[in-house]
């Protein structure tokens, strides 16, 4: 982890940065400053905004006061009476949310060198409210964060004062003694590092995979509960066990946990029901019908698969659906794509888009890097086709038919230069020749790059990167034309002439 980024000093650019990715229209703080303001009038303050920056650098804390929080208490329901009806909704003042968005960012870069990635699912939006200070920052400084570092997030946390807004007035400030602020920049990020912990432990009992580990489970709920403050809310937790489980009571008293059962629901989506079935989805449905919800959840949908900086059609194997995927079924062709689905059961979601794999490879093109994840003979890398459909007979010939480009290549030849040094299982005769030296001049020019990695060309685009636009354009143009139903079905014509038109495009008598 690199320390000494997180202690650099702050710059302008990185503080008008965090500034102009600041929504503008949220509630104002104690200070009555929104965001827009301080984008309105950079100009003016930047100077007294970086005094501050460098303030808070050198003498690692600022002013109290700016890091009041009004506190807006929102009923969860009609006629919400007790406390726990309410949701507590923090109001932070300005100038302090910028600067913790700033540090935020900062820590943002390394959080994920120190949490695990089974971690991913306690970055937005969770319960911060009972998170031991002492806990927080002795676990950071065990993860190696700098002493600078953890006495700004100690001030940070630590100064917070609060107000509860009765019918919108201050009813006077109060001090905390634990807890992370909900809105505040740096809690998603700060909680992720405290449970990094708990995540240590479930994974050590889980490689354990010993009996002992899972019956004293419920010690470690209890010992981290005790040391960081945090407990499972056992009213909204219960235990689902998949197949047959013998001892399911058991485990649910010695955990004080619900028995529950599949299908279930778990952050709003049906878990463990029949996937095709739609009124299973009709309670997801009805939050999607406005057009411009949709068209995010597509946006959503194609940034997770394919996302902006990939090149083509080729994902980083480190995504997280792609580990996934190539753990479920196992890796085919280097990596490119996965094995054959064959279970008989189960989703037939990824049947279904494998189905589409030959259509879509001939769009795509091979750029050859080290060339361990392309095939010499099979993939299309050197020309408009694969090298076994532009010369067959020496295909025929070759010894291997499955090598990786990397294979032939002998990095030692020409010199120390490099050259191409296919095996065939015989000598050629006399009428082959001419075919095999026009196979070496297709090769002349091509070299094998050991420090790059291959990549995958998409060729419906000039950027060489997919979009389903182009895809749809190239299916397009190899299909007849499509049905004029528009034309015929149109409103302004006579039913009988629609009809008409529509048999003599059928060509029915």
């Amino acid at each position: 982890m690199d320390v000494c980024a997180l202690e650099v000093p702050f710059t302008e650019e990185e503080v008008f940065d965090v500034l102009l990715g600041c929504s503008g229209d949220k509630a104002l703080g104690p200070d009555g400053f929104s965001m827009t303001f301080w984008q309105f009038a950079w100009n003016f303050v930047k100077v007294d905004v970086m005094s501050f920056s460098r303030e808070f650098y050198e003498h690692d804390k600022f002013v109290k006061s700016l890091n009041a929080t009004f506190m807006v208490l929102i009923p969860k329901k009609a006629g919400a009476e007790d406390l726990g009806d309410f949701r507590p909704i923090s109001l932070l003042g300005s100038l302090y949310k910028w600067l913790a968005k700033v540090l935020a960012n900062r820590l943002k870069r390394v959080v994920g060198k120190v949490v695990s990635k089974a971690q991913g699912a306690f970055v937005e939006e969770k319960a911060y409210d009972n998170v031991d200070w002492s806990f927080l920052l002795t676990v950071m400084q065990k993860m190696g964060f700098g002493e600078k570092w953890i006495g700004w997030i100690k001030w940070c946390i630590s100064t917070a004062s609060f107000s509860v807004l009765v019918n919108g007035t201050s009813t006077g400030f109060f001090q905390s003694s634990k807890g992370l602020r909900q809105g505040d920049p740096l809690s998603p990020y700060l909680f992720v590092i405290a449970m990094e912990v708990f995540s240590s432990f479930l994974k050590r009992a889980v490689d354990g995979a010993s009996q002992d580990h899972m019956t004293y489970l419920s010690w470690l709920f209890m010992w981290f509960e005790v040391v960081s403050g945090l407990r499972i809310n056992l009213e909204k937790s219960e235990l689902i066990p998949v197949g047959r489980v013998e001892n399911i009571d058991d485990l649910a008293l010695d955990f004080g946990y619900k028995v529950g059962s599949l299908p279930s629901t778990y952050l709003g989506l049906p878990l463990g029901a029949p996937f095709k079935s739609v009124t299973v989805w009709d309670g997801v449905e009805e939050c999607f019908h406005r057009s411009s919800i949709r068209r995010r959840l597509e946006q959503i949908q194609r940034d997770f698969l394919w996302g902006v900086s990939k090149m083509g059609v080729g994902v980083l194997k480190e995504a997280l659906w792609n580990q996934v995927i190539r753990g479920k079924y196992g890796e085919d062709r280097g990596g490119w794509c996965s094995r054959e689905v064959r279970e008989a059961h189960g989703v037939g979601l990824w049947k279904g888009i494998r189905m589409d794999r030959k259509l879509v490879g001939a769009m795509i093109l091979f750029i050859v890097g080290n060339g361990w994840m392309v095939r010499f003979w099979r993939d299309r890398w050197c020309g408009d086709s694969p090298l076994c459909v532009s010369f067959p007979s020496l295909f025929a010939l070759s010894v291997d038919k499955e090598e990786w480009v990397a294979d032939i290549w002998d990095s030692l030849a020409e010199g120390g230069w490099g050259g191409w040094n296919p095996c065939f299982s015989r000598a050629f005769n006399d009428w082959e020749v001419e075919e095999a030296e026009r196979f070496l001049e297709w090769l002349h020019g091509k070299r094998v790059l050991g420090d790059v990695d291959d990549m995958v060309s998409w060729i419906e685009t000039k950027s060489g990167k997919f979009s389903v636009k182009s895809l749809n354009f190239a299916l397009e143009a190899g299909c007849p034309s499509l049905f004029p139903s528009s034309c015929i079905w149109n409103v302004c014509v006579q039913p009988k002439i629609s009809f008409f038109v529509w048999e003599a495009t059928w060509d029915k008598p």
